[in-house]
């Protein structure tokens, strides 16, 4: 081999190794397994400032509005101030329902936005969300995510560990 040839395959290994270590340290902290800590109906969960609780969940009766079918669900929910100071669990009305891979969000529901906003300590609220899903997942099981905000601190935690954590509620 030339001189020419040496140096240019020279040139090239190192920029390989130099890529190779680069994308070793963007990639270093980030999480590299996923984790969904599952909960039942009437579990406590333990947020970062509360206790929350699943207290039921049904299916209502099919609507049909304007050519467009739909079936609504009601998912009641229990949360408890355990910290000593005013928090805020507003996050709680951004909880997404999922049946697999789709998944719904809603606003409408039975809940005080005040008091989401500053629940004083020891003190506990209800929250009763209603979302209109379609009528082919009526009585299937779906999931409850809750917004990764509302326990930062078990995120964080279990980040530095490699994993990325959610929790969920089995329905």
């Amino acid at each position: 081999m030339s001189k020419k040839m040496i140096l240019l395959l020279s040139i090239i290994f190192a920029g390989l190794i130099i890529w190779g270590f680069r994308v070793y340290t963007v990639n270093a902290g980030v999480a590299k397994t996923y984790e969904i800590q599952s909960f039942k109906i009437g579990d406590s969960i333990k947020l970062d400032h509360a206790e929350l609780k699943v207290i039921d969940f049904q299916y209502g009766e099919e609507n049909n509005k304007n050519g467009d079918q739909s079936l609504p669900v009601k998912v009641a929910m229990e949360v408890m101030n355990t910290s000593n100071k005013d928090i805020s669990v507003q996050r709680l009305i951004e909880t997404k329902l999922a049946y697999g891979m789709d998944y719904y969000q809603t606003m409408e529901g039975e809940f005080e936005g005040e008091q989401l906003k500053k629940l004083s300590p020891n003190t506990s609220t209800q929250i009763t969300l209603v979302y209109y899903v379609d009528p082919k997942y009526n009585d299937k099981s779906a999931k409850l995510y809750f917004d990764q905000s509302l326990y930062k601190k078990q995120v964080i935690d279990q980040y530095h560990h490699g994993k990325r954590y959610g929790i969920a509620v089995d329905l």
